[in-house]
This record gives structure tokens, sequence and C-alpha cells, in this order.
């Protein structure tokens, strides 16, 4: 268990601890930059590195682009009913939950990636391991940006 813990790139832990800091924020009421919802799509790009990083071939991206959409369209229609409004460069949210679930769903999921790939290569090469993992972290980064264009259109 240690070798899992002292085996992930030092960049990792901070990551989480602010993934953390985040989704606990996100289950109160609050008011938040509209920049923050902005830069959540951003873990889009640890998704598309991961599926990048995988022994795929190319049918993944169908995958990815599927799920991904799924999720922009998911997050579009939950964000209407955390947005109270907005205050000049504010926005005013109700508290979920849904925000520290998908960010730990995506770092976890990018986290075991990495451990199956390093302690059981076979699993990590398997088609099945493919499509779950690339539809899973391609689902979650989707539906931030579905939820910051939702932001986006309450201006």
């Amino acid at each position: 268990m240690t070798g899992i813990l002292t085996g992930a790139p030092l960049w990792v832990w901070p990551l989480l601890l602010l993934l953390v800091i985040v989704g606990l924020r996100a289950r109160r009421d609050r008011q938040a930059p509209a920049i923050l919802i902005y830069a959540m799509p951003l873990l889009g790009i640890l998704a598309l590195r991961s599926t990048a990083a995988l022994p795929a071939s190319m049918w993944i991206w169908l995958v990815f682009v599927t799920a991904y959409l799924s999720g922009a369209k998911a997050g579009y229609q939950v964000q209407g009913r955390w947005l109270s409004g907005r205050v000049g460069k504010l926005v005013r949210l109700k508290g979920e939950n849904l925000t520290l679930v998908v960010v730990m769903v995506v770092f976890w999921a990018n986290f075991a990636g990495g451990f199956l790939q390093a302690v059981l290569p076979d699993v990590y090469a398997n088609a099945v391991f493919h499509m779950a993992f690339t539809a899973l972290i391609a689902l979650g980064a989707g539906s931030f940006a579905g939820r910051a264009v939702r932001v986006f259109q309450s201006v």
C-alpha cells in the first residue's frame, strides 16, 4: 500500500487536496467567481491526456466524444437547479454534492488507471477497461463543460 502512495508523482497530492476543497465548498450555498466555474472544464485536459495515453485504437475517441457530450448535456441540465443568480462576476449557487463526487471520480479513475498500468498491465491493455475508463472520465469532464455553458448563458 505504501508503494502505491509513494510511487505516485508528487504533484498528485496537492491536486487531490485542491479538488477536495473545491468539492467540499460546493456542498454549501455560496457565491463563487464565474471564472472558477469556467475553469472546471479544464479537468477535460486530464481526461484527454489519459485517453490519449491508452494503448487503444482510434475507436476510443468515439467513446470519448459520446461520453463527453452526454456529460455536457447532463451537466447543463443539472446546473439549472443550482444556479440562483449572478451578480457581476459572481455566481450564486445552491449547495450540491455532485461536484465533489465528479472530481473524486475523475481523480481516482486517473489514479487507478496509472496504478493498473504499472501493476496490472494486462488489465490496463484490455479493451473493456479502455471503454469503461474513457467513458467515466469523459462523462465527468463533460459535465463540467455543460455546467460552465449554463453559467455563461446566465449573463
